[in-house]
């Protein structure tokens, strides 16, 4: 017994023994295992973690996340980049153009900003990249305006927006604010207004002429009672006087029409396009006379100041008769150019004078002055010629006028009747001036005598 018990117990150890060896040899086969599942692990996690950095959305949120440490930092300049880089991951990023406008922002770069933003809308059609873009333009007007930097191109600027969300009631409320302040910048004196480029002025009839116009095809899309008021407000310069070319002055006068037709009109638009359509009136009454005189044919003055045409005219002015046209005692008739004043809610129009414009390709004036002999009203008018090659001088200015005087006829007869008198006043650069006076010009009884001994005669 005691043997089989220490063989039982000899058994029973040799067991032990045999399965102490067999749990070891698990246990180190377990082991590997482990270790070779971690290893696959610790790779898998690798490759997987390896292919997910590399993932185009993971990038481009890598690269707004430092783009955004960066302008924390007040780093725009590596803010800026690396919110370039995300957009050029994926040109969708809205985030990266929000915040590379905001970076360009900070370094007070509005052009750059307002050109990702747009480039964004472009690339996302994405609504708050656009309104992003029109707060920015509308902050950047508001900062000339208030600079007092605010121009016609200030105003051109804001355009866009109202173009895009015809609706916009902050664009429409700063162009209405900044309509006066602009133009007041403008128009430093009369002729720089439209016609100052040539002197700095950024001010020109073709861009007054677009900003109006691009106003009035918003109105025709979105018609809206403010717009409405705009235009009319916008269809008259904010100024109380201004020179402008002829010619821009017939686009003017087309323009205004269009105004009419699609707004309506008010009291200030209607006197500006009565002043427009009189001065093409006035243009077509002289248009033949100035093509004679352009070709040195001052005789033809002799018919012209005696036609029921011209008399008519100047009984305008000498009979203070109501008209558009400046009534002053000499009125210059020129081609080139014409100055609008407003008084009184009111505006009125003159032709420029030779001395306003020595350029002038010439300038009649009129006489609208009571001089009677016997009763008889005069006929008087006056002509300049243009500058030759540029050079005003010699300066001559002829003077034409029909009159009741005594003419010498026959043996020294002295006969009052109707006739005709020249004036011919030459002056040179230093302002030495000679004149003569042809008396009966044209006439039978022709005469001609210098003006020193006219006046020496009168004196005697």
């Amino acid at each position: 017994m005691v043997l089989v018990r220490n063989f039982r117990g000899s058994d029973s150890a040799l067991a032990r023994n045999q399965f102490v060896k067999r749990s070891s040899k698990r246990k180190k086969v377990d082991i590997k295992r482990i270790a070779t599942i971690s290893l696959v692990t610790v790779v898998a996690v690798g490759v997987v973690y390896g292919v997910y950095s590399h993932l185009p959305f993971v990038k481009v949120n890598k690269a707004i996340a430092a783009g955004n440490m960066y302008s924390k930092n007040e780093d725009y300049e590596a803010a800026i980049s690396s919110y370039n880089t995300a957009i050029e991951i994926d040109d969708g990023a809205v985030e990266a153009y929000n915040n590379m406008a905001g970076a360009y922002l900070s370094i007070d770069d509005s052009e750059s900003a307002k050109k990702i933003l747009f480039d964004g809308w472009q690339n996302t059609d994405n609504t708050d990249l656009l309104n992003n873009y029109h707060t920015v333009i509308l902050n950047d007007a508001v900062t000339e305006i208030n600079r007092g930097n605010g121009s016609i191109d200030t105003l051109l600027s804001i355009l866009p927006v109202l173009e895009a969300d015809n609706t916009n009631s902050q664009a429409i409320e700063i162009l209405d604010a900044a309509f006066s302040r602009c133009f007041a910048n403008e128009s430093t004196d009369a002729d720089m207004f439209f016609r100052g480029e040539s002197k700095g002025s950024t001010c020109s009839f073709a861009k007054y002429e677009e900003l109006v116009n691009r106003l009035l095809a918003v109105y025709t899309a979105t018609p809206s009672d403010e717009l409405s008021e705009l235009i009319k407000k916008f269809a008259i310069p904010a100024t109380d006087s201004f020179t402008i070319d002829y010619s821009d002055a017939l686009k003017y006068g087309e323009l205004l029409q269009s105004v009419v037709s699609g707004v309506g009109s008010n009291a200030s638009i209607d006197s500006m396009f009565n002043c427009f359509n009189n001065a093409q009136e006035v243009q077509g009454l002289f248009s033949q006379i100035f093509e004679q005189l352009d070709i040195g044919n001052v005789d033809e003055l002799r018919d012209f100041i005696v036609s029921d045409e011209y008399v008519s005219y100047r009984d305008i002015f000498l009979n203070d008769q109501e008209t558009p046209q400046e009534n002053t005692t000499y009125i210059s008739i020129s081609r080139e150019a014409m100055i609008l004043n407003l008084k009184d809610g009111n505006w009125s129009y003159r032709f420029l004078s030779f001395d306003e414009n020595p350029e002038s390709t010439g300038v009649i004036t009129v006489w609208a002055n009571y001089f009677e002999d016997d009763g008889v009203q005069r006929n008087s008018i006056s002509y300049e010629p243009g500058a030759i090659n540029g050079n005003i001088y010699p300066h001559t200015k002829y003077s034409v006028t029909y009159l009741k005087s005594y003419i010498t006829s026959g043996n020294s007869t002295k006969v009052a009747q109707m006739n005709y008198r020249l004036s011919t006043l030459i002056t040179d650069e230093e302002g030495n001036m000679t004149e003569t006076v042809v008396g009966d010009w044209g006439g039978a009884n022709e005469w001609i005598m210098d003006i020193e001994t006219i006046e020496s005669r009168i004196r005697a």
